[in-house]
């Protein structure tokens, strides 16, 4: 058993810097490096690291709003030093200019890693510029989510809709105010807001919709300037609803 340091490049420049932790990025720096990988090869060290730094990156998403994703080259080798921070010894710098952007800090003492595939769906939707491939995948953290739920109460048959009644159900049923103030949206409108109506919202209406395209069918088209709007309407709630159910995971599940 041997001890590496694996740093893969990033397809954007980091606006943060972790300071401490096995994972780490720096401002100004396209890449992200693991240390102390523990592996019998390169190419097992390669394959925990990616694991490793793709939870690190879900969590810098979904704590923090920072989107990350690893690009197409690596560079690893034996760990001289647990304190290294870079293999490639390149200093590199950014500057925002113009536009609105989403405060970041400048940097963290160290993120803590809890890995959920819920959380990599989430980080999907967020970099994805796709206003249905958005909603997709938002959507998917809450189906991987409430199978989980699902699994807990040992519950091994149910119905799509019906496992997304019982993790809104869940997740909202002691704030229900909280999942109101979320349902200002096109369809929603006028509606007594309730965990099964709004799951009935975003599954049939939205998830089916835009996963079918039968001709005899409900279905959501693209650059249909009223179904894209219809999906761009429900962005915030799905998001918010997708975030609450991954605070859900992390405290109970």
């Amino acid at each position: 058993m041997s001890i590496f340091i694996i740093e893969f490049d990033l397809k954007s420049r980091s606006p943060v810097t972790v300071e401490n932790g096995d994972v780490i990025v720096d401002k100004g720096y396209s890449t992200v490096t693991i240390r102390n990988v523990q592996a019998e090869s390169y190419e097992d060290a390669v394959k925990k690291a990616r694991l490793k730094a793709g939870a690190f990156l879900d969590e810098l998403c979904i704590q923090h709003g920072i989107n990350l994703e690893i690009g197409n080259f690596l560079t690893f080798r034996p760990q001289d030093s647990s304190a290294t921070r870079h293999i490639k010894m390149v200093r590199m710098t950014i500057s925002l200019k113009g536009g609105h952007r989403k405060r970041v800090p400048r940097i963290l003492k160290e993120v803590k890693i809890i890995p959920s595939d819920a959380k990599t769906y989430y980080r999907k939707a967020e970099i994805s510029t796709d206003t249905f491939d958005k909603f997709r995948n938002y959507f998917l953290v809450i189906e991987n989510i409430a199978s989980k739920i699902a699994e807990t109460k040992k519950i091994k048959k149910y119905q799509d809709l019906e496992l997304i009644k019982l993790s809104m159900k869940e997740c909202f049923s002691s704030n229900l105010q909280i999942l109101r103030e979320h349902c200002h949206v096109r369809g929603l409108a006028g509606k007594v807001i309730t965990t099964n109506i709004v799951s009935a919202f975003l599954f049939k209406v939205h998830r089916c919709q835009l996963n079918h395209s039968k001709e005899n069918e409900k279905r959501k088209i693209p650059f249909n300037p009223n179904d894209e709007l219809d999906v761009q309407s429900a962005l915030p709630l799905v998001e918010f609803v997708a975030k609450s159910l991954i605070s859900y995971e992390d405290t109970y599940l």
